[in-house]
């Protein structure tokens, strides 16, 4: 059956479709925190979080489908249930961040921002770290500093470092909150020579792509001080850390203790349906307004806006914030035990229900393998384990499962991550006695 499907993929879809896995898995259903193959073979999800609150959450799939069933069209007609949503959004932002735009994918969200940015500062140059991915239009792909080699990135395109912060394992030489923000002064300034002023500064609020770091309270502080001097606009790209994965707060600026100036979000927000949002000050959207104008047929649309309050009302009834600081915390804790019994494994961070686990070489000097860690996961998957690869060495396991993940679940992936170590080559290197 996989010989043939995947036959068929690569003739009628291309070569742009690429195989996430070595191994052909093709899920065809899912449930909770678990998907199943073609064959009846279950694996846990310990990756995608599109299914914010679980795979086929009945109270989501009743809500889009009583709605599907009752009226869909687009935001050029009022509808009281997508008022009700963007009412519903605007509740957990602070002020003065009240304002909602409606698209259909993370990359439409910062395309837009990116708009909004340029109109309102006059500024033509964007900043981002060095490792981030942003989206796959044209503007916004030019963001994507995670594959593009630094000889192809646009002149009006900055990268900063991330603030590399790890966890429990993390013994490299840090810079001082002054010496990284003299890191983003010497952007600014590269992108003056270029003839550009910078527009807008993205950042995932917790620096997934470049490798997931969280610095102390305070440290970005004299950093993001040095882009509001420059005129530029934040934009907190919330597609990864949005909806309480943190744990500790419902958006990722709230956990990096960042106030943007726009907000984008995707991935999570209708559980699996197409919906993405921008939020930001009333002002900046009349300031847009004036030059530009915009619209989307399907953002917004009253199908998503039912999915987005069912993921919130999920959210909230289901205590999965609380859920994701208990859980998240107790993975790491058992991951980290498992660290103490191999040195393939340099490190373990991240927070909430996104965690890192970083496979070096040596642990001595946190040589990255991401040989190695790609060799993992594809053992993860034949153990029934789904988990992905981040970071800027390609050697991050990165676990973003479902905010329903249990402590039984977390005992199931450090359980099968054990099994894997044990199976991959190179041998077992446990930590000298």
């Amino acid at each position: 059956m996989y010989d043939t499907l995947m036959e068929r993929r690569a003739r009628l879809l291309g070569p742009m479709y690429k195989q996430f896995y070595q191994a052909p898995f093709a899920p065809v259903r899912g449930e909770g925190v678990w998907v199943t193959d073609a064959n009846g073979k279950r694996y846990l999800d310990a990756y995608n979080n599109v299914p914010h609150v679980g795979h086929c959450h009945p109270r989501v799939v009743e809500a889009a489908s009583r709605q599907l069933a009752t009226f869909n069209s687009n935001t050029r007609y009022p509808s009281e249930l997508i008022v009700d949503y963007a009412e519903r959004l605007a509740e957990t932002m602070p002020d003065p961040l009240k304002v909602c735009m409606f698209v259909c994918s993370g990359t439409e969200a910062n395309e837009l921002a990116w708009r909004i940015a340029m109109a309102n500062s006059g500024g033509s140059g964007a900043l981002i770290t060095r490792s981030a991915f942003h989206g796959n239009s044209t503007i916004i792909g030019a963001l994507d500093s995670s594959t593009l080699p630094p000889e192809r990135q646009q002149g009006w395109v900055a990268t900063v470092p991330a603030p590399e912060h790890r966890g429990v394992g993390d013994k490299t030489p840090k810079l001082t909150a002054s010496e990284y923000a003299e890191q983003y002064r010497r952007a600014i300034a590269g992108l003056a020579e270029r003839g550009h002023r910078p527009a807008a500064f993205f950042a995932c609020p917790v620096f997934a792509s470049d490798g997931l770091y969280s610095p102390p309270a305070g440290y970005l502080d004299e950093a993001i001080a040095e882009v509001r001097k420059s005129g530029a606009l934040i934009v907190a790209d919330e597609v990864q850390s949005a909806l309480g994965r943190t744990g500790t707060h419902f958006w990722g600026f709230q956990h990096a203790g960042i106030t943007p100036d726009i907000v984008t979000m995707a991935k999570p927000m209708g559980n699996g349906l197409p919906l993405a949002v921008v939020i930001t000050r009333r002002e900046l959207v009349e300031g847009f307004l004036k030059t530009e104008r915009y619209f989307n047929t399907f953002g917004g649309n009253q199908v998503v806006a039912a999915a987005g309050i069912a993921v919130l009302d999920v959210l909230r009834d289901e205590g999965l914030q609380e859920n994701a600081l208990d859980v998240g915390a107790y993975l790491r804790d058992r991951l980290a035990r498992l660290m103490e019994k191999d040195e393939r494994i340099g490190d373990v961070r991240g927070t909430g229900l996104f965690v890192g686990v970083e496979i070096v070489r040596d642990r001595a000097n946190q040589a990255p393998a991401p040989e190695i860690a790609r060799a993992l996961i594809e053992e993860l998957l034949q153990q029934g384990v789904l988990v992905g690869i981040t970071g800027a060495g390609r050697n991050l396991l990165k676990i973003r499962p479902p905010m329903i993940f249990s402590k039984e679940n977390a005992d199931q992936l450090v359980e099968a991550l054990e099994r894997a170590l044990r199976l991959t080559y190179p041998a077992v290197a446990p930590v000298p006695r």
